[in-house]
């Protein structure tokens, strides 16, 4: 539900409060992505309903999926607030509201009556919504609502990012299934679950740390400055990690899942490279963000997981686990290749 608005709107939000100087237009910016944010996603909430309505497990599913639909529409409101914290580099707010979230859904999971647990878990899931309240200011009379205009240009790659990503993530793994099995297919989601071990430290220290510090520089022409540092700072750690996870890949596969889920080195190698690659792809990413080249930003989602979906299908009944490795290495070698072409481009 949210991703559509995160993707674009989130990332515009931050790049726009970074580089504004006035108060009361980072608030305005702020309520603007909200609006627009919040409309975005509508649709597929709708949608979601929508299917609900077909479902024939009776109406305390259907109630289930309308609840899961309004806490995904609802969660637009603290990702936003947290795009604006990022864009302030208010890191102590972004980090109460994680921890606060986090709380309210363990204490949902522990005290949930006997047979509520996935209602109260949305309800959690939907109640950091509330964390708009701390923060809202009523508009000030005679305030330019000209930062719509500039968080309009984002609409564009959050659409493309929030529904394409998804979508080809389901036809990888049922390409997968159809071509192997099942088990394949699990073994696939297997590693990326590891994998996102250290795309969740690569993506946050980016987001965090060096995303509003781009932003910020672009105007001044500091942009390349900040992205080689963070090419320092994220990419050779976490290609350090990688190699350090691809030498106890087996073990920690078995300790997780089953020894079951075993892959061979060859296929563990190459998914860990093209997750490096991923990683190296974010980073002009995010200056693609600063930059407001959404076209750009859009074009290039292309190149990455509907184009690892591409290789997929192109493979047909020859696809083995090593081939779908060197379908996802060349994809992110692909889509990294054209950020940083992208981003240097004049």
């Amino acid at each position: 539900m949210a991703g559509i608005a995160l993707a674009g709107i989130g990332g515009g939000l931050t790049v726009l409060v970074a580089q504004a100087h006035d108060a009361e237009r980072r608030r305005e910016l702020l309520r603007q992505a909200l609006a627009i944010g919040l409309v975005l996603s509508i649709g597929p909430a709708l949608a979601v309903l929508a299917g609900g309505v077909f479902l024939d497990s009776g109406p305390l599913q259907r109630i289930a999926v309308a609840g899961a639909a309004l806490a995904g529409w609802l969660a637009v409101i603290p990702g936003l607030l947290n795009a604006y914290w990022q864009g302030r580099e208010q890191r102590e707010s972004q980090l109460a509201l994680v921890a606060a979230s986090a709380l309210v859904s363990i204490a949902a999971a522990a005290w949930a009556p006997p047979g509520r647990m996935l209602e109260w878990l949305l309800a959690a899931q939907a109640a950091p919504a509330l964390a708009l309240l701390a923060v809202w200011r009523r508009r000030t009379p005679g305030t330019d609502s000209s930062p719509v205009a500039a968080l309009r240009r984002y609409i564009l790659p959050g659409v493309a990012i929030g529904i394409l990503s998804p979508a080809s993530l389901l036809a990888a793994r049922a390409l997968v299934a159809d071509a192997l099995s099942w088990q394949d297919a699990g073994v696939l989601q297997a590693l990326w679950r590891v994998s996102e071990w250290i795309w969740g430290f690569a993506s946050g220290v980016l987001a965090v740390l060096y995303f509003a510090r781009m932003s910020a520089a672009y105007p001044r022409g500091g942009l390349h400055r900040v992205t080689r540092l963070a090419t320092r700072s994220v990419l050779l750690p976490a290609a350090l990690l990688f190699v350090l996870l691809f030498v106890f890949h087996a073990p920690v596969l078995a300790a997780l899942y089953d020894a079951r889920f075993a892959v061979s080195p060859l296929a563990a190698a190459l998914f860990f490279a093209g997750s490096v690659a991923r990683i190296a792809s974010w980073i002009p990413l995010y200056a693609l963000y600063a930059m407001s080249r959404t076209g750009a930003i859009a074009v290039g989602e292309l190149f990455s997981l509907p184009l690892f979906v591409a290789l997929l299908a192109a493979c047909g009944d020859r696809l083995t686990l090593e081939m779908a490795g060197a379908a996802w290495l060349l994809s992110f070698l692909a889509y990294a290749a054209f950020n940083y072409w992208a981003m240097r481009r004049r």
